[in-house]
């Protein structure tokens, strides 16, 4: 398999991984990560790899007992609801959306994992040949932080087959277990063990509010920078989390 071939098999997932895991924390059904209602804004600046955009896009959280919204610049949104464990995804510009359980996303990501699988061996090679440790994640406080939206923060390392700077809010707290439902909502993968990175997530004190993801490839690199830009506590109304009147209903977009 040509180099470049295999590393668009595997970056692009283990980058959206590490950002959902790392800027968007999702309860799972039932679970509640603040006692008050939240909206964040932030802002995500990415310097893009293998051919794929880069440049910045915001982004709008709105965090409730059992929901998140996330309103991007883009003009594309998502809601999670965790009572009914459904995502609703919005094209706004289509004015369109589409639904899917919880469990059939799990079983598509499982279907994915079984398709790398047959190349599973080619591509650990080619990660080895690139000095890049597969399986291999480490978290380590380093000392305090930027302050960001007026949120004192205390700084993390994270090492593997990538680096990562996470500026955590000790003061916006995530349940303990919240990491362990996230490790089990992840398909088993040869390649990319997510469990150890959960795992390793446990020894963050609080919401990660900025993190900066490096990745160095041979003579490619890609950075990618979000961080939280303003929180304000105070209710989020229930309409939030409903579709806009008038969107059609179509088919998910699993491409």
């Amino acid at each position: 398999m040509e180099m470049k071939r295999v590393i668009g098999i595997a970056m692009p997932g283990v980058v959206l991984a590490l950002i959902f895991c790392l800027m968007a924390p999702l309860p799972y059904a039932g679970a509640q990560i603040f006692s008050k209602d939240l909206t964040m804004q932030s802002t995500t600046t990415s310097s893009g790899m293998m051919g794929r955009g880069g440049g910045t896009t915001t982004s709008t959280n709105y965090y409730s007992k059992n929901a998140l919204r996330t309103n991007g610049s883009d003009g594309t949104d998502t809601i999670m609801l965790f009572d009914s464990g459904k995502i609703i995804s919005i094209d706004n510009n289509k004015k369109t959306y589409s639904e899917m359980g919880f469990a059939e996303l799990s079983d598509m990501m499982n279907k994915a994992t079984d398709q790398m699988g047959d190349k599973s061996e080619e591509i650990a090679a080619a990660m080895k040949m690139m000095g890049m440790e597969s399986a291999s994640f480490s978290i380590s406080k380093v000392g305090p932080g930027e302050t960001i939206a007026g949120y004192d923060t205390e700084k993390y390392i994270l090492k593997g087959m990538m680096e990562a700077e996470i500026m955590a809010a000790p003061s916006l707290k995530i349940p303990s277990d919240y990491y362990d439902a996230m490790k089990l909502r992840m398909p088993s993968n040869p390649m990319f063990d997510f469990g150890k990175l959960f795992d390793e997530m446990k020894k963050i004190d609080g919401m990660p509010l900025k993190t900066v993801i490096n990745i160095k490839v041979m003579n490619m690199e890609m950075k990618t920078t979000t961080e939280v830009t303003s929180i304000e506590k105070g209710d989020v109304p229930a309409s939030v989390f409903e579709i806009p009147a008038g969107y059609t209903r179509v088919e998910p977009n699993l491409n």
